[in-house]
């Protein structure tokens, strides 16, 4: 297994535990946000040496980013109305999305929904200008940090970057794709599996679950992809 946080290694330490308790393989992971042709893009990282310092510097600079947009979207609620603010409610400074939310729901934001507090969340990061992520970086440079720290690079989610030919294009930049991702239903699963084996790349598997305000927990079940867990196990 691994755990992939958005731009955080912090939890790798406790996981790896855990996983040794249940006598579970543990591969360190991670979640890269970078940016480009106007999107969010996230890259997955994984087996890579957490110490690297490189990789320690990209996930300080997209915190940077995160804590500002964060502070942006607390400050615009509270100008839409809502009895928040930021010095006052997150005088420990930037926190975690579900940490976030939760925090956000208990003043009142969206009636105290999580999943309608999402949706807000999504709707306004998504509609923040690019320098709002431009001290990101581009798929390409992600995957070089990832590859810079012995790891594996896995465009996450790969239907959300649009249009369909930026999925071609930024295949050609890392290592492959997240094609067996718990959302997708079987025929996308497949296309991108196939997307895959015309570029002579790989393709990983992923519940992305973040969280009791998204979903509830369901295990994909899936497989690892026999390329996949040899590139990893001979690290």
């Amino acid at each position: 297994m691994a755990l992939t946080d958005h731009d955080t290694l912090a939890g790798l330490e406790a996981a790896a535990q855990r996983a040794a308790q249940r006598d579970v393989i543990f591969i360190p992971g991670i979640e890269m946000t970078a940016y480009a042709h106007g999107q969010v893009v996230h890259m997955i990282g994984l087996g890579f040496d957490s110490a690297d310092a490189g990789l320690q510097r990209a996930n300080a600079i997209a915190n940077g980013v995160w804590a500002r947009n964060q502070q942006r979207w607390v400050a615009a609620l509270e100008a839409d109305g809502h009895a928040v603010a930021y010095a006052q409610d997150f005088s420990d400074g930037p926190v975690r999305l579900p940490v976030l939310i939760e925090r956000l729901c208990g003043k009142g934001v969206a009636d105290g929904d999580p999943a309608r507090c999402l949706t807000l969340f999504r709707d306004f990061f998504s509609a923040l200008p690019p320098k709002a992520y431009a001290a990101l970086p581009p798929p390409r440079d992600a995957a070089q940090i990832i590859a810079s720290a012995g790891g594996t690079s896995i465009l996450a989610h790969p239907y959300s970057v649009k249009p369909d030919v930026r999925i071609r294009e930024i295949l050609e930049q890392c290592d492959g794709l997240e094609a067996q991702y718990a959302p997708y239903d079987p025929a996308q699963r497949e296309r991108l599996e196939r997307l895959c084996d015309e570029a002579d790349k790989i393709y990983s598997c992923g519940s992305d679950y973040h969280g009791y305000f998204s979903r509830e927990y369901e295990n994909p079940r899936f497989s690892l992809p026999e390329l996949l867990a040899l590139r990893l196990t001979k690290r």
